[in-house]
């Protein structure tokens, strides 16, 4: 348990200090960067709090504080995945209720062990009595609801964000944040198991409290790193998108706009679309978004965006991707074409990516771009 300690509590503060030496912090920087304080915190006070069980109690007084910093997980992650989706997220005072049940149980157990001398701390620990207490056992409830009810609302912000990317990009493989979502799913099946089991371990004692905690450290050392990795790397979604446009385009599944009930400026927009579409092929942009679409008809993005969902049933990433797959396969029988290898003619048609135009292939035709391809020979 030391080593996986040691190796999660280095990677932790290696990764803060790359995000405190990181310039032009936003918001999603620094609710980043808190996170890694609280991780770092977490994972090296886990390893003194082994330590000092391992070695004859050396450091009473930093025993049994770490876990209150378990109640800043769920919180962390909220904000994080709030600043990532939300354009322009701003931390509101009502958004510090989120950190209430943490002040609480500092405050309380301040009182209940943080104020006993060192004999009286390592007395509770060598006979293992401060698993026994009702505030531990109602302590381990709070934080297993915490960690698992933040995960769950993580996971259905995710599947929002995932459905009104899809409205306003034709390419999202930078911006889903589908290995956020992993982390989210392995996160909810892995915590709610050793939640369980530390709960009904404090009834049943069926096993050693350090014991059950390998299970913990174990998985939160790979998930720091793979939060650290693949959140240093993951770009800004809406950085690129003015205020104005961002005003436009917010949950268009419920916008019912003024021009809901005329029939014919929907039948207008839709055959300017359609004319749009095979003249001028702006499909054939890899960054076509709804908003640059919506300036070339000279129309609301919302309306536009109402007029895809409800008079064609299709998201504004499908809408494009059906356009750019049409093209795609007949380029691919066109023998000007034969130097080109199949991803080549995919990247013509505004693909940006192998596993995005295969995806959208297989979507659409049922069939591999090589299967087609071979039937077509």
């Amino acid at each position: 348990m030391y080593l996986i300690l040691l190796i999660g509590f280095f990677m932790a503060l290696f990764l803060l200090i790359l995000l405190i030496g990181k310039k032009n912090k936003v918001i999603i920087d620094k609710v980043f960067l808190c996170m890694f304080v609280v991780y770092t915190i977490t994972m090296g006070g886990a390893f003194i709090e082994v330590y000092n069980v391992k070695n004859g109690y050396p450091y009473p007084h930093l025993m049994n504080v770490t876990w209150l910093f378990l109640l800043l997980h769920g919180p962390f992650l909220w904000f994080y995945v709030k600043s990532l989706t939300v354009p322009n997220f701003k931390i509101k005072p009502i958004h510090l209720f989120h950190f209430a049940p943490f002040i609480l149980y500092s405050i309380v157990h301040s009182f209940n062990f943080i104020q006993l001398s060192g004999a009286e701390k390592i007395l509770l620990f060598t006979e293992n009595t401060f698993t026994k207490t009702g505030f531990f056992k109602f302590g381990s409830m709070v934080i297993g609801i915490s960690t698992i009810g933040y995960n769950i609302v993580a996971l259905k912000l995710l599947q929002n964000h995932l459905k009104t990317i899809k409205n306003r990009f034709s390419n999202i493989e930078d911006k889903d944040l589908i290995w956020l979502k992993r982390l989210v799913i392995a996160s909810l099946v892995i915590f709610t198991l050793n939640v369980g089991l530390y709960n009904v371990n404090n009834y049943f004692k069926f096993s050693e409290y350090f014991a059950l905690s390998q299970i913990a450290y174990s998985f939160s050392t790979v998930y720091v790193f793979y939060i650290g990795y693949y959140g240093i790397k993951q770009g800004r979604i809406f950085v690129d998108n003015p205020t104005s446009e961002l005003d436009d385009i917010i949950v268009f599944s419920n916008q019912v706009v003024s021009a809901s009930n005329e029939n014919n400026t929907f039948t207008d927009i839709i055959d300017q679309l359609t004319l749009v579409m095979e003249r001028q092929q702006p499909y054939l942009d890899p960054e076509i978004t709804l908003a640059k679409l919506s300036g070339i008809l000279k129309v609301k993005p919302e309306l536009l965006s109402e007029i895809l969902n409800a008079h064609l049933n299709q998201n504004f990433f499908d809408f494009i991707n059906i356009y750019r797959v049409e093209e795609f396969k007949l380029r691919s029988i066109n023998p000007e074409n034969n130097h080109l290898s199949i991803l080549g003619i995919a990247y013509d048609c505004g693909f940006n990516s192998k596993a995005a135009f295969y995806r959208a292939f297989n979507k659409f035709e049922k069939m591999s771009p090589t299967a087609y391809m071979s039937s077509c020979s």
